[in-house]
């Protein structure tokens, strides 16, 4: 479908095509670090058996958020939402090497 897709249910598959504004010029920079695998039993892992009521509210907020950045073409908000996990990145991202200066070094040159 190319664009900003939302997977609403995988059974039955049902997708919503979100429509973000064309006159906006957006670019997304994959990193992958050398030599890395992230196997999926490991990464999930990682992650917490269970978590807080205020940190499922939060991230429920930011998927929110990022919809409705996407919908209305607001980069600062877009960006705001991509990077304010508080479930799975705080976990995995010490497992990646290089993601914590990779990330900070691409927001001080102007990402999102």
């Amino acid at each position: 479908m190319g664009g900003f897709v939302l997977i609403r249910s995988y059974d039955p598959l049902e997708l919503i095509q979100l429509k973000f504004p064309h006159e906006k010029e957006l670019f997304f920079v994959l990193v992958n670090p050398p030599e890395f695998e992230a196997p999926t039993k490991k990464m999930r892992a990682a992650l917490p058996q269970q978590i807080t009521m205020s940190h499922h509210v939060w991230n429920c907020s930011q998927a929110g958020a990022l919809v409705a950045a996407v919908l209305q073409g607001d980069l600062s908000v877009l960006g705001k939402a991509l990077s304010s996990d508080k479930i799975v990145e705080p976990r995995r991202a010490p497992l990646i090497p290089g993601m914590e200066g990779v990330k900070k070094a691409a927001m001080e040159a102007g990402a999102l």
